[in-house]
């Protein structure tokens, strides 16, 4: 699950990274790309809230304890009841999924992008297609308790929607930090 934010003349963003690079100027592609950062990072921000903030229904499911068990694994806590304490703040499905998005900048590949996404790989196998699910307002089917009967969830729109409120503002970051390097050049920095 992902959104790719392009911005108008993504192929100029790619070609400043490479000229910079292949100038031997890592500091400047450094400092592009830590200023692309800075601009995307309060939609990643508001995703994460967005996605902690979706009201639920009910009680606590079967799920949390498979992510309690997943966070505890994944620990590298020496003192078990300090582990379980944490595996078991972060277990809640929520804080799970918000704590699985992260942001990514590719200056250099195919496709200059900025990308807010949710790492399946932070996720419990048998989660993984919650976050979709979660973000339809058709919701999904889940077992109570891990047993019969099924009961239906709705989630709410909250991944797109959030981060589509921030795309001028990270296309205009983007831009400027791109100027801000072209001017760095221009003056011999």
């Amino acid at each position: 699950m992902s959104v790719e934010i392009t911005v108008a003349g993504a192929h100029q963003l790619r070609d400043l990274a490479k000229a910079l690079k292949a100038a031997g100027r890592n500091d400047l592609h450094k400092e592009l790309r830590k200023a692309i950062r800075k601009g995307a990072r309060p939609a990643m921000q508001a995703t994460k809230t967005a996605v902690r903030t979706i009201p639920v229904t009910g009680s606590h499911g079967g799920g949390a304890k498979q992510r309690i068990g997943f966070h505890e694994g994944r620990s590298k806590i020496a003192d078990e009841a300090k582990r379980r304490a944490k595996a078991e703040r972060k277990a809640g499905l929520r804080s799970t999924i918000a704590a699985a998005i992260s942001l990514k900048v590719k200056t250099i590949s195919r496709r200059a992008a900025v990308r807010i996404e949710v790492d399946e790989k932070k996720l419990p196998p048998d989660q993984r297609a919650l976050p979709w699910a979660l973000d339809s307002s058709r919701g999904w089917r889940h077992p109570t308790f891990g047993h019969k009967p099924q009961v239906h969830q709705k989630g709410q729109p909250w991944f797109a929607t959030t981060i589509s409120k921030f795309a001028p503002q990270i296309r205009a970051d983007v831009i400027k930090a791109m100027n801000d390097i072209a001017n760095k050049i221009e003056n011999g920095a």
